[in-house]
């Protein structure tokens, strides 16, 4: 019989059957991957949507587009994903996505479409690039979009 190393979270399945040990075997797996299986499907894992990588190595983009649209992600753990998470939150309107690593990001765009945009360790700094950035391609610029993550 198998042990457990913490009681109460371990289980165990036991199929009776008059057929040989191989037979057992077999229909044992089988219930253990219908077990697993559904469970996936109770609780599927969906990565684009994890925002929880921790404290390193995690992903963000900021961006911007006409009208108005504007969107930011953090905490992912890909470049592709965060650029995605940011694409969709302008509902594909976007037309400016920048993404940062570890970090906070800002992106400004400017009355005449200038834009420009900044990352660094903290929310203001990477506002304050963001908007300096943009002020030497256009004039008043606003942010539009800021995120951190790290």
């Amino acid at each position: 019989m198998p042990t457990c190393a913490k009681p109460g979270l371990c289980a165990t399945i036991n199929i009776k059957s008059n057929s040989n040990e191989g037979h057992d075997m077999f229909k044992k797996s089988f219930l253990l991957a219908g077990v697993v299986l559904g469970f996936l499907f109770i609780f599927p894992v969906n990565q684009a949507d994890a925002r929880h990588c921790g404290y390193q190595k995690c992903w963000g983009a900021v961006g911007f587009g006409p009208g108005g649209a504007s969107a930011f992600s953090h905490s992912y753990r890909s470049k592709r994903l965060a650029w995605r998470k940011a694409n969709r939150g302008c509902r594909g309107d976007c037309t400016v996505i920048k993404t940062f690593y570890n970090s906070c990001g800002a992106i400004a765009a400017g009355s005449d479409n200038g834009w420009g945009w900044g990352y660094a360790n903290s929310k203001n700094q990477a506002i304050r690039l963001a908007l300096r950035y943009c002020q030497r391609n256009s004039y008043n610029c606003r942010v539009r979009a800021w995120a951190c993550s790290k």
